[in-house]
Parts: structure tokens; C-alpha cells; sequence
């Protein structure tokens, strides 16, 4: 009988030990996801706009605590009431957006977002800064990064490949645009290792050379 290959990724280790297949699980890890991005999205519009959580609080109406608590990965009360006003107060529109897609389709789509916010943190640039150099609105970068059903447009991912470097057809099947099997592949394995908000350690920015550098092979 031949020995069952061990694996030494971490992800996969910690998946099979806490996960598995249990759908309450699955259901948690994606509502704790979720408050993650909620939680990073606002503190980034935030900055972006200059402001300080007392600032913002004044803006919305109330506390600089309850801002402190929307922008904790860890915080599971944000409400549609209280999201509302708060991208009022940051000249964004708040969507509520709920599709079925192909599973392939959305592993993709969720490393688009991974992906594009990971590269401009190992450039050092600031989405402002970013939409200064390539030429793209900062709402729209805001959108791509953070929206998982925002669809960029064909001259935006022409101008986000422009200026990485990436083909234009990888980034297209990567924003699940158009299907590309080996991408899909790929993108599911750069997401498992790379789910982070925090600033890149060295082992993250080794993920993403990796995945720029499948992105820029012959196809």
C-alpha cells in the first residue's frame, strides 16, 4: 500500500485539522472574513481621506469607540445603518450585492482583490498614490480591491497590466472575466497562503514575486 504523502503547508494542515468539512465552521471562517474586509475597508477609506476616528466619528454622528470598533477585524456588529453613514461621510456608495457564481469563477475573484491590494503594499504606494501613476480614478481602485462583484473594466485592467508589468488576459481571467483553468488554479493556492490585511512579511511578499511571476509567463 503506498504511503499517503504528507503535506507541509500550513494552510492546508490547519484547514484539515479545524475545518474539514464542517459547514458551521466554513460558515464562521467566511462571516469572520467578511468583518475582516468591513473592518480594513473603513480604515483605509478612512486614511485615504485624512481623517482621524474622532473626525469620522463627528462626521457619522457618534463616538470615536464605535469607530475604533468598525475598523476591529474581530468586531461582528456592523450594520447596513451605520456602513451607510459611514460612506456617506467618505463619498462612497454603499451596494449590497448577493450572486451565485462558479466556484472556480469566485476563488479567482477573491484573488484578484488579494492580489492587487498585496502589490501596491510591496510597491509602498497608497491607492491615492496609485491612481496618480496609472492614471486610474481612486474610487474605481478602491472598488477593485475591496468589491468582490465589482467588474473593472478592459482599460482598467489594461492600465493596472501597464503598469505591473502583467498581461492584460491574465489579469482579465484572474477578475473572472474570462475562464482560464491553470489561473483559477493558481489563484486558489496564492489565496489560501495570503489572506492578510496587515503590512507584507517577507514570506507574503515571496507569494506574491511568485504569483507575478506565473502571471508574466508565456501563457
Amino acid at each position: 500500500m503506498a504511503k499517503k504523502e504528507k503535506t507541509t503547508n500550513a494552510v492546508d494542515i490547519l484547514h484539515r485539522r479545524y475545518i474539514k468539512d464542517d459547514a458551521e465552521r466554513k460558515a464562521s471562517v467566511q462571516a469572520e472574513r467578511v468583518n475582516a474586509e468591513v473592518a480594513q475597508l473603513i480604515y483605509d477609506l478612512r486614511k485615504n481621506a485624512g481623517l482621524t476616528q474622532k473626525e469620522l466619528a463627528e462626521l457619522i454622528d457618534t463616538t470615536q469607540s464605535v469607530v475604533s470598533r468598525l475598523e476591529d477585524a474581530d468586531y461582528d456588529g456592523h450594520s447596513l445603518s451605520i456602513l451607510h453613514r459611514v460612506a456617506g461621510a467618505l463619498k462612497q456608495k454603499l451596494t449590497v450585492e448577493m450572486t451565485a457564481v462558479d466556484p472556480d469563477v469566485a476563488a479567482s475573484r477573491q484573488a484578484f482583490l488579494l492580489f492587487l491590494r498585496m502589490l501596491r503594499r510591496r510597491e509602498g504606494l497608497s491607492v491615492e498614490e496609485l491612481a496618480k501613476r496609472s492614471g486610474i480614478d481612486r474610487a474605481e481602485l478602491s472598488a477593485i480591491e475591496w468589491n468582490n462583484g465589482y467588474r473593472p473594466t478592459p482599460l482598467t485592467l489594461h492600465k493596472l497590466g501597464d503598469f505591473y508589468s502583467i498581461p492584460q488576459r491574465r489579469l482579465a481571467a484572474l477578475a473572472g472575466a474570462i475562464r482560464d483553468d491553470t489561473v483559477s488554479e493558481h489563484a486558489s493556492r496564492f489565496a489560501a497562503q495570503s489572506e492578510s490585511f496587515a503590512k507584507l512579511t517577507r514570506e507574503e511578499r515571496r507569494v506574491v514575486d511568485e504569483f507575478v511571476k506565473f502571471l508574466k509567463a508565456e501563457a
